[in-house]
């Protein structure tokens, strides 16, 4: 679990305060239909938690990175649009002073609901996500390698403008998890991921 920093805090401020405003801030009407396209680019809190072969439980702790996520999508009405789409992040990072990477990739199936058909959303999904992790310790017994799979969720919610009838901007908060389970000789093992980020959404016209 992510400890709380002050972005996360004053993020949390942003999605409360941000649709008081929204009404002044908008430049377009909140009319969704047909073919949606999706981009997130943000940055990211992750870390890796497993079991290893010896009994001690292994954390990266809180890594910052880039985030990034695709996703094509198809707006029922105002309120609901359904996507599919991709999202991931990689890391280079420092472990005990021997140098370790990490790559995630998701695929996932995510439902954005509007409830007043404006620019408040809350999202959730589903699907499966994948964690590659070295860590190049000197001695050959210390390394660590490892790229396994596993069930995958997401949760999250935001605020989007409209600029124009075809596309909408905003920001976004987004928690994911990575269930990989037990493997050779790793057991318990996931991810998780904290993204604040700025959505941009193209409406089909």
């Amino acid at each position: 679990m992510a400890r709380p920093n002050f972005s996360h805090i004053l993020f949390a401020a942003l999605l409360i305060l941000v649709p008081f405003n929204a009404m002044a801030m908008d430049l377009g009407g909140h009319d969704r239909d047909g073919v949606v396209f999706g981009l997130d680019q943000g940055h990211g809190w992750n870390s890796v938690q497993f079991t290893g072969a010896d009994g001690n439980q292994f954390d990266t702790g809180d890594v910052s990175t880039f985030s990034g996520a695709f996703r094509l999508g198809w707006a029922r009405n105002d309120n609901l649009v359904g996507f599919v789409g991709i999202s991931g992040w990689k890391r280079s990072l420092y472990q005990s002073i021997a140098p370790a990477s990490t790559t995630n990739l998701n695929f996932l199936a995510e439902v954005y609901y509007y409830p007043r058909g404006e620019g408040f959303w809350v999202n959730g999904g589903i699907g499966t996500g994948s964690i590659d992790f070295y860590v190049n310790a000197a001695l050959p017994e210390n390394r660590i390698l490892f790229k396994e799979g596993g069930f995958t969720y997401t949760l999250g919610a935001g605020y989007e403008f409209r600029a124009s009838d075809a596309l909408a901007f905003g920001i976004s908060y987004k928690y994911t998890d990575i269930d990989m389970g037990d493997f050779g000789n790793i057991t318990a093992a996931g991810a998780t991921n904290h993204v604040l980020a700025m959505t941009f959404h193209f409406y089909q016209q």
